[in-house]
């Protein structure tokens, strides 16, 4: 016998159907909007009065923030622009506070932007805040004798990113044998922090960018 059709529950499935079709794409526009409309307000106040006409249209100042920030990255990569980027990393690295900050980021955004060259080392799970629950962390130095020389103990150096944005975080000091690897780049470990643990390893190549170790 063919199930009875319901008009309310045919209306209350069609209305959150629609809704989970709909909704993804005005959240994602509206976040690209208050993107742009964040840099716009930020950029468009110090362009010259020669670029004036790129405040006519929404996204001139997001067009003005991409191209000087790839006209920085081409700059740092010679000879001149690494010795200003060194010139500018030892006066940082005179600021006590800042200095911590600063590197961290630096590191973190690194590791987003070319695992590779960075020292996040390994990808682990580590029982964090306390016993029984896990959290992803990173090698960042297995070297902490000046740290750990007290302690008697083996201890590594993990990073512990907080979800979804990993410049904030937590340093811990663990014992070698408390640390569990997992079968993670720390490429694609970092991703699985930014997208909350939703994306999987393909779905985070195709959003974030990268190369996936699944093909």
């Amino acid at each position: 016998m063919p199930p009875r059709f319901h008009p309310l529950a045919w209306l209350r499935n069609s209305f959150l159907a629609g809704v989970a079709v709909v909704l993804p794409f005005v959240v994602t526009i509206w976040l690209i909007w208050m993107v742009v409309t964040f840099i716009d307000t930020r950029v468009e106040p110090l362009l010259p009065t020669e670029l004036a006409f790129l405040k006519s249209f929404p996204g001139g100042g997001l067009l003005v923030a991409v191209a000087a920030l790839t006209l920085v990255g081409a700059l740092a990569g010679n000879l001149i622009g690494r010795w200003v980027v060194g010139a500018a990393d030892r006066g940082i690295a005179n600021l006590p506070l800042v200095r911590s900050i600063y590197g961290g980021a630096k590191q973190v955004f690194k590791q987003i932007a070319a695992p590779e060259r960075t020292s996040f080392q390994e990808a682990v799970l580590v029982e964090f805040p306390r016993p029984g629950i896990w959290a992803l962390g990173f090698i960042t130095n297995e070297d902490t004798s000046e740290v750990a020389a007290d302690i008697g103990e083996d201890l590594i150096a993990v990073y512990v990113p907080q979800a979804p944005i990993p410049t904030s975080g937590f340093l811990l000091y663990l014992p070698r044998a408390s640390l569990r690897p997992v079968k993670l780049t720390p490429e694609n470990a970092l991703k699985r922090v930014i997208s909350l643990g939703i994306i999987r390893d393909n779905e985070a190549d195709a959003l974030i960018g990268g190369r996936s170790k699944k093909s």
